[in-house]
């Protein structure tokens, strides 16, 4: 259980709010190009309830209307098809709908083209029949079951029928609306390394025992895994496992005293390495463990400057991956990609070891380089992806007339298929051969 609690943990508090920040981005740069925004969704579908939705308009034979959002629409209602509407006047005086119908038959359309528009005053307020020429419903704002972040639905991503649809605006906004989902990421990038920094960064280590190997030196001093070693022979750790190391590796036979901190007590334990190939042996598995006494702060100005540099040199990085795969620098385990499981177990681990260690900084930092890692994946120039459809208006601009939508939409559609049987393979994959072994989450 105490996987799964970690787990869901790093997925609402870490993971979650990146992929909110995403969705968040594309909705403020659909907003600034005028497409219609249908839905922004905080999670993912069934839906469990409507926050708000905003205020629309709709008008009937050219007469603007206002339209709240409590107004129930109905499905049929589509731009020229008839309607009634019951409206009242609104603060300012305009005419605000109470309620809007579609006429299902003849009998209730106006008598007359040459006269399309009636209107009647009627005790509830004024009702109009005629054509309804045109219909912007306010963007809904709901909740949803699945925490996964968010989602925003836009009209049109590949029909430009509509004047307000995504596809119909220039190829500037465009461009715009699909890579702001990534510079969202890569600024969110930037915020928690500046938090990674003024929260303060250990600049020691010490040891964490992980595993102690039965019948050896290391079981016989005592040593318990989850164990911390502070000290040997009195000196305080400063590159935890490489001191540590070399103390061991230089004093076989030596009885040395380590300052081991375990359950918030501290207790001196008396280790003697065995004599192995010459060198010193302990028998244990280990790993780095934060100084809590060594944190250092920087001030916001420094902090912005090194988040900066943080973010500046995990993109160098990145651009320096097929130069080092050609040339054998990074293994093919190095170069497997993640999937849900795996992005998870970073970021829980990095998140358990903040608490346990009460240094915000791990989780942070972890959490920027996977902010990083969303951003620039959504960016690949594969279908469905944001890289994708980026693809497709760079194409456009340079043939000069894009794809037919119904071209375009085939192939987003193949792609999404084949994003899908490859998440479903890697989430397999990292259950299988985890990147980071599930035991060190519990």
């Amino acid at each position: 259980m105490e996987l799964f609690f970690w787990l869901f943990l790093a997925f609402v508090l870490l993971l979650g709010p990146m992929i909110l920040a995403h969705e968040i981005g594309h909705f403020l740069a659909a907003r600034r190009a005028g497409v219609r925004i249908l839905e922004f969704g905080f999670g993912f579908p069934p839906r469990l309830l409507t926050l708000w939705q905003e205020r629309g308009t709709l008008s009937v034979e050219g007469v603007p209307m206002k339209l709240p959002g409590r107004v129930r629409l109905h499905p049929a209602l589509r731009p020229g098809g008839w309607v009634r509407v019951l409206t009242r006047p609104g603060t300012d005086g305009s005419p605000e709908v109470v309620w809007v119908q579609p006429i299902s038959g003849p009998e209730e359309a106006p008598p007359t083209e040459a006269s399309p528009l009636h209107v009647e005053q009627t005790r509830e307020g004024t009702l109009w029949r005629g054509r309804l020429t045109s219909l912007e419903p306010g963007t809904v704002y709901s909740l949803n079951w699945l925490p996964l972040g968010g989602f925003v639905r836009m009209l049109g991503e590949e029909d430009p029928s509509d004047p307000r649809s995504l596809a119909a605006q220039p190829k500037r906004w465009r461009f715009t609306v699909l890579v702001a989902g990534a510079v969202a990421n890569i600024l969110v990038a930037f915020l928690l390394f500046v938090l990674t920094y003024t929260t303060g960064v250990p600049t020691r280590s010490l040891v964490l025992i992980q595993e102690v190997v039965p019948g050896t030196p290391a079981e016989e001093a005592g040593l318990l895994p989850g164990d911390v070693v502070v000290e040997v022979n009195g000196m305080r750790l400063e590159e935890g496992t490489a001191d540590l190391r070399a103390a061991v590796y230089d004093s076989p036979l030596q009885p040395l005293t380590l300052t081991v901190l375990r359950g918030g007590q501290t207790l001196q334990l008396i280790a003697t390495p065995a004599l192995t190939n010459g060198h010193g042996f302990l028998g244990v598995v280990m790993q780095p463990w934060p100084d809590p006494t060594s944190l250092k702060r920087y001030p916001l100005h420094e902090a912005a400057l090194k988040a900066g540099i943080s973010v500046g040199g995990i993109v160098f990085s990145v651009f320096q991956i097929p130069r080092m795969a050609s040339r054998g620098e990074i293994s093919g385990e190095e170069l497997r990609p993640a999937g849900l499981p795996g992005i998870l177990s970073f970021l829980a681990l990095a998140l358990k070891r903040s608490v346990d260690t009460g240094i915000p900084a791990f989780a942070f930092q972890m959490a920027a380089i996977i902010s990083l890692a969303i951003g620039f994946t959504n960016l690949l120039p594969l279908p469905a992806l944001d890289g994708g459809r980026v693809l497709f208006v760079l194409l456009e601009a340079v043939r000069g007339r894009r794809l037919r939508p119904e071209t375009e939409m085939k192939i987003h559609m193949a792609g999404m298929a084949i994003l899908v049987l490859l998440s479903l393979f890697l989430i397999v994959q990292d259950i299988l051969n985890p990147f980071i072994p599930w035991s060190w989450l519990k």
